[in-house]
């Protein structure tokens, strides 16, 4: 690792902080739209992937607690860099920078001293060389390792799987912080206390109560709560008074049924968790680990799981209220003066998102977004009032250009009610649409969010309706929406995606002769499941990194997760058992029903990937080719699960544009 600073590196970071922070606003609405003519050839894209999914200019931005200093991941001919800006006298110096890398993560310690980690985003996951945890002082010195990058894991001929990660900021005037490392066992995770500038550290986690997979502290930095994962599907919750203390199980959850997660620990010491005892969403509360009970609702939504997002004023010692992601996300606020920041903000800038971050002192940065606008930080004077707009994200990215996302919920043909974003083409009539349902990988995660997204956006401005539903098994949305996916893989999750699709249809939205489905990992399998399932319904799939044979998930055995207990445990009873369940899973293996697939489908797979090893693709392209389907097939070498490099995603979308415009349009 080398670190540039001096007086080049200070100029080139300074003009760019400070021009960017004075001409934000100006640059979004300058420049030539994205799209070209609609009448281009099929071998041209009509609107180039390239502002899309390229690199954003600027990643996060953090402010410091004082509020004097702003820590920026700035662009340094073509690298993110870590710079500081202090605000009172406007000038900035680059502090970190790491050759042939990118600092992707940076937060400060103190007013003095900043932790961070790098990676390489003009590579793809299999060459990646970063990681580790590091800490420098605002102005570049006192530069630190605190935990190694992969490339000296391998040096040191180490496991590379190994990480070591930010837990917790004590914040308590020490340069302290806590972090969380799987370095010494891979079966759980222990929790260090590390000085950022001697890097001694302490082993907090000695004792403890099993496999620990989930730790909290509380606001002094001692652990108080943990959770127990056994087997991949017992997780038994623990919690005591203090560090001297023992444990005591306080709650335990399978995989279906009532939850109760710790979540933080409140100035006073009491514990919040997220629960969802009598109700179908994650709610927050107040803990009782005496009556091993939950006490005061805090926060809840209607349709949405809370289960964190806190936020913590070390000038109050308390919780002030939460940022939460639900259809839209937002803010609930408990504090009065932090409610009437926000109102004034959103006043300010109507129709966005508008993220506070309040400093110890005078500032606050506020990151502004939309379902139109990747992102845009803005500086907030509190004596004053002033709000400065500070950096635009993208700039490639015009809002005004860009389509709008709708929230909707559908039911599907049983009457669970279906979550969906659905994203139409700017400037055309939502009258008979080509479709794209592109289905998110997982499948038990959260899948779309109301905010701008390079792959909706890009497809609808191609000129094609896009709906993202949140189909059974997609989390944060209730448990009965998750637990009702369980042994559903080509069955009822895949019925919520034609359902979708119908749903649009009566609707008058769309055409259904002209759909397509897309997706990635197991949105790759619901993509060959579909096409083989419903061969009348698709004219065409696009499939990458995606899963083709539910077999070979537990069969592979160079994949990630080969010897996971995950593999052995869990899979079983939400997938399918391999012996068991073989005749049900054979009727919902793409690969074994590929006798089925007319439609022609565009495969891309990484040939680093360890999680969906590329035999998955090699065995279902050759199965389609030998009977004659037309499949157009790619493999990016260097990349794993997902496409990393910049030039891979800007060529794997080129690709998909004339896919979808020969057999759309």
């Amino acid at each position: 690792m080398s670190m540039q600073a001096g007086t080049l590196a200070k100029s080139t970071v300074a003009m760019i902080l400070i021009v960017a922070m004075l001409h934000a606003l100006r640059a979004a609405g300058e420049g030539t739209p994205v799209a070209t003519s609609a009448k281009a050839e099929a071998s041209t894209p009509a609107v180039s992937p390239k502002p899309f999914f390229g690199h954003a200019e600027y990643g996060e931005m953090r402010i410091s607690p004082s509020g004097r200093y702003v820590a920026a991941l700035a662009p340094v001919h073509g690298r993110l860099t870590l710079a500081v800006l202090d605000l009172d006298d406007h000038r900035a110096s680059t502090v970190a920078a790491v050759e042939d890398q990118d600092i992707v993560f940076a937060e400060w310690v103190n007013d003095r001293r900043l932790v961070f980690s790098f990676a390489d985003l003009q590579a793809g996951p299999g060459e990646q060389r970063g990681g580790g945890l590091y800490a420098v002082n605002r102005d570049g010195t006192d530069f630190r390792e605190l935990a190694p990058s992969v490339a000296r894991q391998i040096g040191r001929g180490q496991f590379v799987g190994r990480f070591t990660v930010l837990l917790q900021l004590p914040r308590d005037g020490s340069d302290d912080i806590l972090a969380a490392s799987n370095e010494s066992s891979a079966r759980g995770v222990d929790v260090y206390r590390i000085n950022t500038v001697s890097g001694h550290r302490e082993l907090k986690s000695l004792d403890k109560p099993g496999d620990v997979h989930l730790w909290v502290a509380d606001r002094k930095g001692a652990l108080r709560a943990a959770v127990v994962v056994e087997k991949a599907t017992l997780n038994v919750v623990y919690w005591r008074p203090d560090e001297d203390a023992k444990w005591v199980e306080v709650a335990r959850y399978g995989l279906t049924g009532p939850r109760m997660v710790p979540v933080a620990f409140d100035g006073d010491g009491s514990l919040i968790v997220a629960a969802n005892y009598d109700r179908d969403t994650l709610a927050l509360y107040r803990f009782d680990p005496v009556k091993k009970a939950t006490g005061e609702l805090l926060a809840q939504h209607p349709y949405a799981d809370l289960a964190g997002g806190l936020v913590f004023d070390r000038r109050k010692n308390r919780i002030v209220g939460l940022n939460y992601d639900a259809e839209r996300p937002g803010a609930a606020w408990f504090d009065d003066e932090y409610a009437a920041l926000q109102a004034a903000v959103d006043k300010a800038l109507p129709g966005q998102r508008n993220v506070i971050s309040r400093s110890e002192g005078d500032r606050a940065l506020i990151l502004s977004y939309s379902d139109r606008d990747p992102g845009r930080y803005y500086l907030l004077d509190l004596r004053t009032r002033r709000l400065e707009p500070f950096v635009v994200r993208r700039s490639a990215i015009k809002p005004a250009q860009m389509p709008a996302r709708q929230v909707l919920r559908y039911p599907a043909r049983d009457g669970l009610q279906i979550p969906a974003y659905l994203t139409l083409p700017p400037n055309r009539e939502p009258h008979d649409l080509p479709l794209v349902v592109l289905v998110h990988g997982g499948p038990w995660v959260r899948g779309a969010d109301w905010h701008w997204e390079a792959e909706p956006a890009f497809l609808a401005s191609l000129g094609y309706a896009v709906l993202e539903p949140e189909f059974r098994g997609s989390v944060g949305w209730g448990r009965k929406l998750v637990e009702s996916s369980y042994k559903q893989w080509g069955r009822a999750m895949q019925d919520d995606l034609d359902d979708g699709m119908d749903y649009l249809a009566k609707q008058g939205t769309i055409d259904r002769k002209r759909a397509c489905i897309m997706g990635a990992s197991y949105g790759g399998y619901a993509v060959m499941m579909g096409l083989a399932r419903n061969p009348e319904r698709w004219r065409c799939g696009v499939n990458y990194v995606g899963v083709t044979d539910i077999q070979l998930m537990f069969d592979v055995t160079w994949s990630d997760f080969n010897d996971s207990d995950f593999i052995r445990y869990s899979a079983k009873e939400m997938i399918g058992d391999p012996d068991a369940d073989a005749a049900m899973l054979a009727q919902v293996s793409p690969l074994q029903n590929a006798a089925r697939v007319k439609a022609p489908v565009l495969m891309a797979y990484g040939g680093e990937d360890t999680r969906v090893p590329v035999v998955h693709g090699e065995r279902m392209r050759d199965a389609l080719l030998k009977q004659g389907t037309a499949v157009e097939w790619v493999v990016y070498q260097d990349e794993g699960h997902g496409f990393r490099r910049e030039a891979n995603r800007i060529d794997f979308y080129s690709r998909v544009a004339k896919f979808l415009g020969a057999n759309l349009n």
